[in-house]
């Protein structure tokens, strides 16, 4: 075993402990975040087209009192008037540094599945004759976020942290020639939590 698989293994074998060493762990956050989306990757050229909008909503939950790490649950829906609507679901797990006493910087990495809708009557062809297919396809999701954020505002018992983000992710298995196939989404959001 060299000393990085060494370093890996404590870190995989320690975190539990340090993540959740805290008298209390800090309140559960609610995150709601609206935008476009659009089958888009920024390399090579590719531009922007056809935004269509997203929505989703979740929970986020700080391991410790900084807040700086912690995972998130988010429910989506995505419009697609081409590629047909989508329901998604994704786990993510965050690092929010906090800079300037204000600024929340946020790098989020995590996996999702997909349910996607076709816009029209879907049919394949079984050897003989084309016969209905499925209405809707599942799919895998590798998304990654980046985001910039104001902790916090504070009205009465209410803590608000408005962000914006960017969000890449890859679908996997969407189709035999789009695969892995790039979506990006603009986001507005807000986490919202009590105060204690």
């Amino acid at each position: 075993m060299n000393l990085f698989e060494k370093l890996l293994l404590a870190l995989l074998l320690g975190a539990p402990g340090w993540l959740l060493a805290q008298n209390e762990p800090p309140p559960m956050q609610y995150d709601v975040a609206l935008g476009l989306h659009s089958y888009y990757m920024p390399a090579l050229g590719a531009r922007w087209n056809g935004p269509e909008p997203v929505a989703f909503a979740g929970i986020h939950q700080p391991f410790n009192r900084k807040q700086n790490l912690g995972v998130s649950l988010r429910l989506g829906y995505s419009r697609g008037k081409y590629q047909g609507d989508a329901l998604q679901a994704q786990l993510l797990f965050c690092y929010t540094p906090l800079l300037a006493e204000h600024v929340e910087l946020g790098f989020k990495l995590g996996v999702g599945y997909q349910f996607s809708f076709y816009p029209s009557t879907p049919v394949r062809w079984d050897g003989e004759q084309w016969v209905g297919g499925r209405p809707a396809k599942g799919v895998v999701q590798a998304p990654v976020q980046f985001s910039l954020g104001y902790r916090s505002i504070h009205t009465g018992k209410v803590e608000w942290q408005p962000y914006l983000a960017y969000q890449l992710h890859v679908l996997f298995g969407y189709s035999p020639d789009l695969s892995p196939l790039p979506v990006s989404n603009a986001l507005l959001g807000f986490k919202i939590s009590s105060l204690q």
